[in-house]
């Protein structure tokens, strides 16, 4: 049997709660749907394992991790035989909470613990961070307490962080991998919106405009509203349109919160192009997803490649693994079945040419 990954989780919200449940629900191996990848270089999900977890609301500060996720509104969907025996701990807030978040989250009052002595004391290999939008300090924060650690990084936030060269520099003199920025879904908007274009492309069709834009009810764009519009709708824009390399406008991103939509997004898909003789095909596609289970699977290849990637003694930005599971990598692949080629290849240890 494989050795088993540590992690440390950095935000005890839905995406992490969705990741935890995941864990328990496919640990028997009888039931692999909804998976990516059943396994991936022998490590299954349930090869992945809490050692740590870090957040700052006063309902999940000191509660067992698998206790502390009952506070999110996303739904439980197992029932928990191994409770992980992980206490939440209580993290710096820096710039962690707004206005407009404080209240659902209550921040506590604890003395933040020393990080960096943390992730050692836990043994963590692997800091992934799960922070919402917006968290910019926060997020470089535990960043460096991960460098300074020992620890590989991983950040699902559109913060830049393994696109900081900087940064990423000191994450390859120590010996680290650094993977992101901001976390791609299973099947979300971006990813669909690729797939559909590259079959229109591949179909000979001329993309003249496409957007994407999309409302949710969680606290993801809660954050993205108030904190990072732009910056979102830059990231998601280029990522579909650098990735295909499209000279058509292309717009995508956030463009309102509804409360009553709970942990649902909803989006709109409108794609313009033109076929044989100049003839015009229009798709209009609505999409709905669920916030928290969209990225569980996506990330548990992450953490899984991630674990690949330090025992390969790869250090720095993994360029493979970024352009696989995020939507503004530190290089774009030509397309997402390009970057999982890449993703293969990565863990069979054959290198990319550049």
């Amino acid at each position: 049997m494989p050795e088993k990954i540590k992690l440390c989780i950095i935000g005890i919200g839905n995406a992490a709660s969705a990741l935890i449940q995941g864990i328990e629900y496919y640990r028997s191996g009888s039931n692999n749907g909804g998976l990516l990848r059943p396994t991936l270089a022998g490590y299954h999900i349930s090869d992945i394992q809490i050692v740590g977890a870090v957040d700052i609301s006063d309902k999940k500060v000191g509660k067992n991790v698998s206790e502390a996720i009952c506070e999110n509104p996303l739904e439980i969907f197992v029932d928990f035989h191994n409770n992980f025996n992980v206490p939440v701990v209580m993290g710096s807030i820096l710039d962690g909470v707004i206005n407009e978040t404080e209240k659902s989250i209550n921040p506590g009052k604890q003395t933040p613990i020393n990080m960096a002595e943390y992730f050692k004391s836990t043994e963590t290999e692997i800091v992934l961070c799960l922070l919402p939008s917006g968290a910019d300090k926060a997020v470089r924060y535990y960043a460096n307490e991960a460098l300074k650690a020992g620890c590989a990084f991983i950040n699902t936030t559109p913060v830049k962080i393994a696109t900081d060269e900087e940064l990423t520099k000191k994450f390859y003199d120590a010996g680290l991998p650094i993977i992101g920025d901001d976390l791609q879904d299973q099947f979300g908007a971006t990813i669909l919106h690729k797939m559909i274009l590259q079959q229109m492309i591949d179909r000979g069709i001329d993309i003249k405009e496409s957007y994407a834009l999309d409302v949710g009810g969680g606290a993801e764009s809660l954050n993205t509203i108030y904190r990072t519009r732009e910056t979102k709708r830059e990231i998601k824009s280029k990522s579909v349109a650098g990735a295909l390399n499209i000279d058509a406008p292309i717009v995508a991103g956030t463009s309102d919160w509804v409360e009553f939509l709970g942990n649902n997004r909803n989006t709109m898909l409108w794609i313009v192009g033109k076929g044989f003789l100049g003839s015009q095909i229009i798709m209009d596609i609505k999409i709905q997803t669920e916030d928290g289970p969209n990225g569980g699977s996506v990330l548990a290849d992450i953490i899984r490649a991630t674990k690949v990637a330090i025992n390969q003694g790869a250090a720095g930005s993994i360029d493979e693994i970024s352009a696989y599971g995020f939507k503004n990598p530190p290089k774009y692949p030509k397309n997402p079945a390009e970057a999982s080629k890449d993703l293969a290849n990565f863990i069979l240890g054959i290198k990319k040419e550049e």
